[in-house]
């Protein structure tokens, strides 16, 4: 192994505590958090589409089954930006941010057998609101909502295949943490002039995943894949701790009093929904792909210290393709780059209001070639997505954004036996 290769392993090790992608959003305040991509640059270029895509040089972590096509060993990483406009039906605020997505390592250990290890997002919460409510005749009160976290996976897969059919698994520890805090402010008719209220959430547990594909050869080139995955409903270990300051008096005599509650160390489980994806791909060796989508999880069933939230279930249909005009040009680098369209329709999870929120986008990308060399080849990838989520009716926000992920994919011979004439 090259010492380059054992430098890049060092760096995937290294780049775990940094993997935040900053998205501010009204809509993170709910349960865990929106649920962040995980999938790599490539198939962000297709609408995400990525359940029956296999690859020997990328991995597709989506699809843990896919690892069994890897022919060369390959390291990935990917930083993404976002800027959103937020609307409600009487104002509008921009916001946005950037960070690195995911970084990730795969290897064929046999023929047809390969493992990963990585990290990839989860969800992030990332918010900050402020709402005037008034109690009749008595008072009003001022809320300023401010919250914020992520939570990651760090996982474990590998995949074999047999005669066409593969099948693979992702064992991921799920961790990290997400404040929720409110504070109060009264006029002095309540003689209560502030309360702040912390929350804390911090989680960590097992998530299993397995994954299955099959590869039919129609005519030459041409090819069909199918390929599936599941995720079982997981109980997930959460620490809760709590503070509550209130300032009790009246401004007009200047005497106050204080009273703190906390609770710390508060054990008990946030329960994920189960998940099941399939997808179909068609393709033509190098020269072009489309694919197809459907995924569904059940998020009615989610529970935070047995406490439901504003969920129901969700499902999502994503559709892309890629064009390469001509991968074996030696002239015209163009004609080797990879030219990926897309798009998705999506019912989210979060349903206020009695309004089931959801969120539609078109993505675009491409993958441009690196040179080759005697024992690595390599490629950098990149995708742009307009989306818009939410709506305005019934009293709710409407987010129109634009995102740009750009991503490395380095590949490279691993335990080659040495040759001498």
């Amino acid at each position: 192994m090259h010492k380059s290769s054992l430098l890049l392993i060092a760096l995937l090790l290294t780049s775990f505590s940094s993997l935040v992608a900053q998205e501010n959003s009204p809509y993170t305040r709910y349960g865990l958090g929106l649920l962040q991509q995980d999938g790599n640059v490539s198939n962000r270029g297709m609408g995400g589409a990525s359940l029956a895509d296999r690859s020997s040089t990328l991995i597709n972590p989506q699809n843990p089954s896919s690892y069994s096509a890897l022919k060369l060993t390959s390291y990935q990483l990917g930083l993404s930006g976002a800027s959103y406009n937020i609307q409600s039906a009487t104002s509008a605020n921009r916001t946005g941010g950037f960070g690195l997505s995911y970084v990730n390592l795969a290897f064929p250990v046999a023929k047809r057998t390969a493992v990963s290890f990585g990290l990839l997002p989860y969800s992030q919460v990332k918010y900050s609101l402020q709402a005037i409510d008034t109690i009749p005749s008595i008072s009003e009160v001022q809320n300023d909502y401010v919250g914020g976290g992520s939570l990651q996976r760090v996982y474990l897969g590998a995949a074999h295949e047999y005669k066409g059919f593969s099948l693979g698994f992702n064992a991921s520890y799920l961790f990290g943490n997400y404040q929720n805090n409110l504070s109060q402010s009264f006029t002095d008719s309540l003689d209560i002039l502030s309360t702040d209220i912390l929350r804390r959430n911090t989680l960590g547990g097992i998530v299993w995943e397995v994954g299955a594909g099959y590869h039919y050869k129609i005519k030459k080139e041409k090819y069909f894949n199918i390929g599936a995955t599941f995720s079982n409903q997981a109980n997930i270990n959460t620490t809760g701790e709590s503070y509550s300051f209130s300032s009790i008096g009246s401004v007009s005599s200047g005497i106050y009093s204080y009273r703190v509650d906390s609770t710390v160390g508060k054990r008990g489980t946030t329960v994920l929904p189960s998940n099941l994806g399939v997808g179909v791909q068609l393709g033509n060796g190098d020269f072009w792909k489309v694919g197809i989508d459907y995924r569904m999880s059940d998020w009615s069933s989610f529970r935070s210290f047995e406490v439901a939230d504003s969920f129901a279930n969700s499902s999502s249909i994503r559709i892309g393709g890629e064009l390469t005009p001509d991968i074996n040009d030696k002239f015209n680098v163009w004609k080797r780059v990879a030219y990926r369209l897309g798009g998705y329709y999506e019912n989210m999870p979060l349903q206020l209001n009695n309004t089931q929120l959801n969120a539609v986008g078109v993505t675009a990308g491409l993958g441009y070639p690196i040179r080759r060399t005697l024992r690595s080849i390599g490629q950098i990838n990149a995708s742009f997505e307009l989306g818009r989520r939410g709506t305005l009716d019934n009293g709710l926000i409407r987010e129109s954004y634009s995102r740009f992920t750009i991503g490395v994919t380095v590949n490279d011979r691993w335990f080659l036996k040495r040759r001498y004439d």
